[in-house]
């Protein structure tokens, strides 16, 4: 009997093990949230974030979004925490955050992507923060994107940043 019991945690262990070795971790990919509220025509809409999002998990990619602290008065009229946008953007909650009022949301966005060895999508080139975010301000690094008439395009790495 505990040989069998023995066997059948083997057989379960490496089954767990194949298993998981398959699947291969999803890459984190850091979303300029207030960038891209203005990416689809004239106005301000949660529309193109949600579109990343979408394209991103269609891609292999954990979306995550960063937002200015005004990002919820600009879509809502009043704050929104990060929670707020997780539920508007069908995310986690871990997925959505908000930064302090006052503070800039790129050099958050910057350092999330250094510690993740993610990517960032956003039209934004972050000149002001190259020195100290070379690498994640790279190209292949900051992934640009639009629209080509009602279709969101990102030029997405062929291989996947780790």
């Amino acid at each position: 009997m505990v040989e069998f019991l023995f066997f059948a945690f083997l057989v379960g262990l490496l089954f767990f093990l194949l298993r998981r070795r398959g699947r291969q971790a999803a890459r984190l990919a850091i979303i300029d949230g207030s960038n891209l509220l203005y990416w689809k025509g004239e106005t301000l809409s949660l529309e193109p974030v949600i579109d990343a999002i979408e394209a991103l998990e269609a891609a292999g990619y954990r979306p995550c979004v960063v937002f200015d602290a005004n990002a919820g008065y600009l879509v809502a009229g009043r704050y929104l925490n990060g929670p707020s946008f997780a539920k508007r953007l069908g995310l986690r909650s871990a997925q959505s955050h908000v930064v302090h009022k006052g503070e800039p949301a790129d050099p958050h966005i910057l350092k999330l992507a250094r510690d993740s060895g993610g990517i960032v999508v956003s039209r934004d080139r972050f000149r002001d923060w190259e020195q100290e975010f070379a690498q994640e301000t790279a190209a292949g690094r900051v992934v640009r994107g639009g629209y080509r008439g009602d279709k969101i395009w990102l030029d997405l790495p062929r291989e996947k940043v780790s």
